[in-house]
């Protein structure tokens, strides 16, 4: 199955069955890198204001203000 087959299927998919795939998704990242995943933990768990990063900044990066193609 390809990506765009998986993102297909992925949208199909209810609200409670892709936050149930996210989960999974996440517990499978943890198991394979988990150095990564504790850093990314403790990032979350910071509560300094300057050390965060804004939404929109964020969007940005992760690709989400740009429309699907």
């Amino acid at each position: 199955m390809s990506i765009e087959q998986l993102k297909a299927e992925a949208t199909a998919l209810s609200d409670q069955e892709r936050k149930d795939l996210i989960g999974y998704l996440l517990a499978l990242g943890r198991k394979r890198t988990p150095e990564y995943w504790d850093r990314l933990e403790a990032r979350m768990e910071d509560r300094e204001p300057s050390h965060w990063v804004a939404e929109d900044d964020l969007d940005r990066a992760l690709g989400l203000d740009r429309p699907e193609a």
